[in-house]
């Protein structure tokens, strides 16, 4: 076998060891986000309405929701930023009655990290305290992947009524 050919043969099998990679890489990030992004939406609008349902059954929040690495978090009673540890311990509630509604999922890396904003609304009573019966929240969560399950790695929780905001109310929608 020639020199040529022997060099012919090597420029071959090289361009597919370093083209091959590529293409599945073209390949997955064409076919597959789109499908991520829906199953991301999927699992964790369950995942809230699942969560929500089981703490208003138990009186409490569910537990391992929050990420390995912590949530950083603004709650709804105001005040200042909060470091959220998985480890801490949660309130429990004399009654616990929220609803999510109209959650809205966007997905920032597939299967990796996604953004929930939804409206939490209802009634709720944490022990040794007085009983909110009008709340109502606009809720942003940041969610990680985490040993495929989705944890809560940032939230903010502000409400709806008695806040304050811009005058703005709407966006333009020709942009």
């Amino acid at each position: 076998m020639s020199v040529l050919r022997i060099v012919q043969i090597t420029v071959v099998l090289l361009s597919l060891a370093l083209i091959g990679p590529a293409l599945s890489v073209v390949a997955s990030t064409t076919a597959s986000p789109h499908l991520t992004g829906e199953t991301d939406a999927a699992e964790i609008t369950a995942m809230i309405l699942e969560h929500q349902a089981q703490s208003n059954r138990d009186n409490q929040q569910v537990k391992g929701v929050i990420s390995k690495d912590g949530s950083v978090e603004f709650w709804s009673s105001g005040g200042l930023r909060q470091d959220v540890k998985n480890s801490m311990s949660l309130p429990d509630y004399a009654s616990l009655n929220i609803m999510a509604k109209d959650i809205e999922v966007a997905t920032v890396v597939p299967g990796q990290a996604a953004v929930a904003t939804y409206y939490a609304e209802g009634s709720l009573q944490a022990k040794g305290a007085a009983a909110v019966s009008n709340y109502l929240t606009r809720v942003t969560v940041v969610f990680v992947k985490e040993d495929g399950a989705w944890k809560r790695r940032a939230a903010h929780w502000s409400p709806i009524i008695g806040g304050a905001g811009t005058n703005q109310t709407a966006i333009d929608q020709k942009n």
